[in-house]
Order: structure tokens, then sequence, then C-alpha cells
């Protein structure tokens, strides 16, 4: 067994899948995030609370999943010590974005724009983000082996699909709320931290998994390709 092999099976093994007492806590910090949402939405934002409180519900579910498999809620979960002034930075920007994209929506502009189509595009986009991440999360969690991770099919599609993932929700909060504000602050300042996350665990994995991960990246497109 390689020694990269060796690292994902000791981090697989020290995770595992059950533990009541981060289960606990992940249950009891979602159930309190749903009913703070729907209070606070249904005083905000009337008869369109509906499009906030289903937003922050998929929102906490998904962050709910991700917490709880101890995965680091934007990047791949493959490099164990990722860049501190990179995870400072993304969650600034994103967790700004959560108050940013409502307060536009309903506080700042409100431009209502072919409302609800608009909306539900948003949604759609977010799902599919989130469905992806989840997805390769499983993959990376199963996998025994880098090499298992790089022939599964999310990675072939794409060099980096947990990032491909993260960047549909990044765009899912401006569509869904409709913020020209929460737009510009995804495309100024989160697209740059999101570039240069991909750009530093690239380095780090040409490192730590050598001339596989070379010839990987090689063949496989950082765009999307889905007839591979």
């Amino acid at each position: 067994m390689t020694a990269q092999a060796k690292t994902l099976e000791k981090d697989k093994k020290k995770k595992g899948w059950l533990k009541f007492g981060r289960l606990a806590w992940t249950l009891f910090v979602v159930l309190f995030l749903f009913n703070f949402t729907k209070n606070l939405f249904s005083d905000v934002a009337g008869n369109e609370a509906a499009i906030p409180i289903i937003y922050f519900v998929l929102w906490i579910l998904w962050l709910g999943v991700e917490f709880y498999l101890e995965a680091l809620f934007y990047q791949s979960s493959l490099v164990p010590a990722f860049s501190p002034w990179l995870k400072a930075a993304f969650a600034i920007y994103y967790y700004g974005l959560q108050g940013l994209a409502p307060w536009d929506a309903f506080g700042g502009t409100q431009i209502r724009f072919l409302y609800p189509f608009l909306n539900i595009l948003g949604f759609i986009v977010m799902a599919a983000g989130i469905i992806f991440r989840i997805w390769t999360l499983i993959i990376i969690r199963r996998s025994k082996t880098p090499r298992e991770i790089l022939n599964s099919r999310p990675w072939r599609i794409t060099r980096h699909p947990r990032y491909m993932g993260m960047l549909l929700i990044m765009f899912a909060a401006p569509l869904v709320f409709f913020s020209p504000w929460a737009m510009l602050a995804t495309v100024i300042v989160g697209l740059p931290i999101w570039y240069l996350s991909i750009r530093y665990e690239k380095r780090i994995l040409k490192e730590e998994w050598g001339q596989m991960y070379e010839d990987y990246c090689k063949n496989t497109p950082l765009r999307p390709c889905f007839k591979r």
C-alpha cells in the first residue's frame, strides 16, 4: 500500500461514519437554525417568505451533512491541512454573502426581475451544487486509494468536482434572491478566492500524489466535460 493510500485509510478510520455526539450536536444546531430562519423571514419577507426559508433550509441541511462528515464546507477534503488564510477569506466572503443577498432582496435594491423564474433557477443551481458535493464526498469516504478517487465518475468529468459544486452554490444565492450586490461580491471576491484555493490544492496534491496526479491533470480538464 502506498503512503498516500495509507494516509487516506488512516483518515477514514479516524473519522468513521457514525458519531453519536457529533450527530446530536448537528441535529440540535440544524433544528435551531430551521426555527430561527422560519421566524425571521416570516416577519421580514411577508408573502415572499417561502423563497428565503426554502433557500436556508437547503443551505442548513447541506452544511449539516458536511459538518457531520467532517468536511471543510468549501474545499475538496483531499488536502488534510488547508491554507488558514484561504479558509478565513472564503468564510468571510461566503457567510457575509448569506446576509448580503437577503438584505438586498428585502431591504436594499429589492429588484423583482423575472420573479419567480430566476429564483427557481437559483434553487435548481443550488440543488445541483449540493448533490454534486455530497456525491463526491461519499466517494472520497468510500475510496481506499487516491487512484480510486481519480478514476470515479465525478473526477473524470472535471479535475476539481467538489469545487465545481461549490461554484454552483456560490452563484445560487444571487439568483435565488436576485441580488445585484451579492452577484458583484461573488464575481469580485468569491471567484478569486475559489480559484486560488484550486491552485493551492493542485500544488499540494502534486506533491503528495506525485506523477499519478500530474498525469491525471494533463488528461482531465478543469471545465466540466460530461462526455468523458
